[in-house]
């Protein structure tokens, strides 16, 4: 696996967007699509003003490095078109923008020709705009996103609202056998279990032992365009925290370079999570918060250049584990508004009863779906001060949980 500095540009995004979300979602499961993100963001960079101080932000914090913005349009271009042959990877942009307002041509070209969008007319302000736009996520998405934009978010000071939507369903090269799923054991703290349903498989992996972060990987591949999932497992007296803080140190390459197929029984538990963040404060964080501001200038945009600002950057996400394959889906929207034999066969053991980490992952352009698995959704962990953890409501005196 080599990896392009897009891609490793994207990992290192990745990783600072785990960490954020981690941060405001503690103990839950947690999947996004750092390329969705990245893909809605970037085309809200095309509209920013050349060496402005927006432009600038954008660029560190969307870890652009230092690619000018004709490289980072290539980049995207070169993306979208390397997944349009991939029967299992849908991605589409779409621009919608209110009616009579004109967009700017140098910002419509780009956005044709690098991100295969083109924009659609719209009155934000009719009502029905929010279900126009989600008709076309759910449309885009196999109907796993729904409801991206909210009822009553939109209205006559809205100008541009700019869509990634992302979906992915593969099979895997190996499926596990149905009849090998049980019901089994998972640990989402070492005090605490709950019942899953366990898949269960012994094949050849690409396998490896991390003792550098006291963990092992696994890494299962799919039947169609070189994608993979990549697990990433504590080891059983390290924890996902510890690990997670470990990894954007780390390169996913060099996980990947570290592996070897080996035999490997594997232990993994079949899982659906979704997930939805407003990420304008964590954009705030990362450094970008101009483009929420009154400062924001996005006078690429339309034609006369009228002063715009980011009102939000919603994100939703979805994703199915089983024994055929994985499904997932994700969505993004930034809405803009006046003012995105020959040898021993070794056999190992891979068994993910505890909470790990897991990337959707490709050999050229690195991570398209990041996310971590903790407990089996309905199931919230949380610490009683007297009880200690705790997955289910049994009242105390002193648990504010369950008061």
């Amino acid at each position: 696996m080599k990896l392009s500095d897009f891609a490793k540009g994207l990992e290192t995004f990745s990783h600072c967007m785990h960490d954020h979300l981690n941060q405001a979602n503690p103990n839950q499961n947690i999947i996004f699509s750092p390329l969705s993100i990245r893909v809605a963001a970037g085309m809200l960079r095309m509209g920013a003003e050349p060496e402005t101080a927006t432009a600038r932000e954008l660029d560190d914090g969307l870890r652009f490095g230092g690619s000018t913005v004709s490289q980072t349009g290539d980049n995207f271009e070169e993306v979208m078109s390397a997944y349009d042959p991939c029967q299992i990877l849908k991605m589409a942009n779409r621009l919608y923008i209110m009616e009579g307002h004109t967009i700017a041509h140098e910002f419509e070209r780009v956005l044709d020709e690098k991100f295969h969008s083109t924009p659609v007319s719209i009155d934000f302000a009719s009502g029905t705009a929010e279900s126009t736009i989600n008709s076309w996520v759910e449309t885009q998405t196999n109907n796993k996103i729904k409801n991206l934009i909210e009822r009553g978010s939109l209205s006559s000071d809205c100008r541009l609202v700019l869509i990634n939507a992302i979906h992915f369903k593969g099979e895997w090269a190996i499926r596990f056998n149905e009849h090998m799923t049980q019901e089994d054991e998972f640990f989402p703290n070492p005090d605490t279990s709950v019942k899953v349903n366990m898949m269960n498989q012994l094949d050849k992996y690409a396998f490896a032992d991390l003792p550098h972060l006291d963990a092992t990987a696994l890494r299962m591949n799919y039947n169609a365009c070189n994608l993979s999932m990549v697990i990433i497992l504590p080891n059983p007296k390290s924890d996902l925290a510890t690990l997670e803080g470990n990894l954007s140190g780390v390169s996913l390459e060099t996980i990947v370079s570290a592996m070897s197929v080996v035999k490997v029984a594997v232990q993994i538990p079949k899982f659906k999570a979704e997930f939805s963040q407003e990420l304008g404060g964590i954009f705030k964080t990362m450094g970008m918060s101009r483009i929420f501001s009154d400062q924001a200038e996005f006078g690429r945009m339309l034609e006369p250049p009228t002063p715009l600002t980011v009102s939000k950057i919603i994100h939703k996400a979805f994703i199915e584990v089983n024994e055929l394959g994985t499904e997932a889906a994700a969505a993004t929207a930034a809405v803009i508004m006046v003012r995105t034999m020959p040898a021993p066969e070794i056999h190992q053991f891979f068994i993910a009863n505890r909470p790990f980490f897991y990337a959707i992952c490709d050999n050229t352009h690195g991570f398209l779906f990041v996310g971590h698995f903790t407990s089996p959704p309905g199931e919230s962990t949380y610490k009683c001060d007297k009880c200690g953890p705790k997955t289910s409501c049994k009242k105390c005196e002193t648990c504010t949980k369950c008061k």
